[in-house]
């Protein structure tokens, strides 16, 4: 469902197949994922229902992202430490000694635990509980955040917010960039108005805006969001949510954009290489300054920045938009130790990589180091690194020049360098 007004249809994210909608993206927002590319992003507000994704055979909750289960875990056995957590109410923060514990651990003082009986008192007293960047601690988001920012081409994070009856965590503001709001648990009241500052920079923070940014005008969507539904919101929408006779849990998905401003700051960064003028030093205080020649060095230099170039800075960024997985230091060793030719395999997530030339030898390109390896192993690399699952013994048998014993050799390199991961169990 769309609730918005009419609006000209945004551009197609950059790179996006006309029409495609990935698993995330499905994951969250079902069919109607199809259009956002085309007709919602940065321009205007999605709505979809649980029931509208269970219709269309998606699942009609979120519990496996996390579930209230979970929250308790993470702030009972898991002792999820601040700055992973906080409180707030009425949009401030409580000190951290109304919810934080001391204790040992070796000899070390700890003083950033969660004090189960000062999170379930200033709960109970009307603060929400705010658990920030799960994406970073807690593995289904993880994945679901990898998964989604190599949808989007986009860095994404992951807040959780758990908002007690009867109370609001924060008044009318803009986020200063996109988010997604999966409902977890409970139902929330959410009013949004349209923009007082269009797609807003991080510089541009809603606060600056006073202390009534809305300013009047009418909400675009005032609803109550239940338990499986789905929000996305272009940054600078307006909005607010408070809960009604029952608490609220639910995630919010910012999505980091790169802007055409990131893409020209990363081009700019490089332009003195092109043209001297640019390379010059400004005259001394009290000499004039030549603007005008400055203009037009800056227009030759943007002038000549081809396609090929600016593709290649966007490509950088796309590819810094999906951290690297993390290596299992355990299951990576044991399998690199008793690799056999039937061993699975695949390539590492978020790990950039390419293949070079150098003489009689192939480099495979990181973006730390290079390591190399003898020419000839050159379609092995290249058949390892493409397939979603390889082994030795595929290796062999798929033509790329090497046999069982020379391909264990290859990929054990891979594992022990990080770019492939165990398939299985080691």
């Amino acid at each position: 469902m769309t609730l918005a007004p009419s609006r000209p249809a945004a551009a197609p994210v950059p790179g996006a197949a006309a029409g495609a909608a990935a698993p995330a993206l499905r994951r969250a927002f079902g069919a109607a994922a199809d259009s956002i590319a085309t007709e919602h992003w940065n321009t205007r507000p999605l709505l979809v229902r649980a029931a509208q994704r269970s219709a269309q055979g998606g699942r009609a909750d979120f519990d496996d992202l996390l579930s209230t289960a979970d929250v308790d875990e993470l702030l009972g056995p898991r002792a999820l430490r601040t700055p992973f957590f906080t409180m707030v109410k009425d949009g401030v923060g409580l000190p951290r000694s109304a919810f934080t514990r001391s204790a040992v651990a070796g000899n070390q003082q700890l003083s950033d635990l969660p004090d189960s009986d000062g999170v379930a008192r200033s709960f109970a007293d009307g603060a929400t509980i705010v658990l920030q960047a799960l994406h970073r601690t807690w593995p289904p988001l993880a994945a679901f955040c990898a998964d989604l920012a190599g949808e989007l081409g986009h860095q994404c994070q992951v807040n959780v917010y758990v908002t007690p009856p009867g109370a609001q965590g924060f008044t009318p503001h803009h986020d200063t960039h996109d988010v997604v709001v999966l409902q977890v648990d409970g139902r929330k009241h959410w009013t949004i108005h349209p923009p007082a500052v269009e797609l807003p920079l991080k510089s541009q923070p809603s606060k600056a805006l006073g202390a009534d940014p809305v300013g009047g005008r009418e909400p675009v969507i005032d609803t109550v969001l239940e338990p499986g539904d789905a929000l996305y919101l272009p940054r600078g929408w307006l909005h607010s949510a408070r809960t009604t006779d029952e608490r609220s849990v639910h995630l919010t998905v910012g999505l980091l954009a790169t802007t055409w401003a990131d893409v020209l700051s990363d081009a700019v960064a490089g332009a003195g290489r092109e043209d001297v003028a640019l390379r010059r030093a400004l005259p001394l205080p009290g000499h004039e300054l030549d603007v005008d020649a400055f203009r037009a060095a800056a227009a030759r230099w943007l002038d000549g920045l081809d396609d090929a170039a600016v593709r290649r800075l966007v490509q950088r960024r796309r590819e810094r938009a999906v951290p690297a997985e993390p290596v299992g230091a355990l299951a990576q060793d044991a399998t690199a130790r008793s690799l056999a030719p039937a061993t699975p395999l695949r390539p590492r997530r978020g790990l950039t990589s390419r293949l070079a030339d150098a003489g009689e030898r192939v480099e495979l390109v990181l973006a730390d180091r290079r390591v190399a390896f003898p020419a000839w192993v050159r379609p092995a690399l290249e058949h390892a690194l493409a397939a979603p699952v390889t082994s030795a013994q595929e290796l062999a048998d798929a033509g790329t020049g090497v046999d069982v014993e020379d391909a264990v050799v290859v990929l054990r390199r891979l594992l022990r360098e990080h770019v492939l991961l165990p398939a299985g169990p080691a």
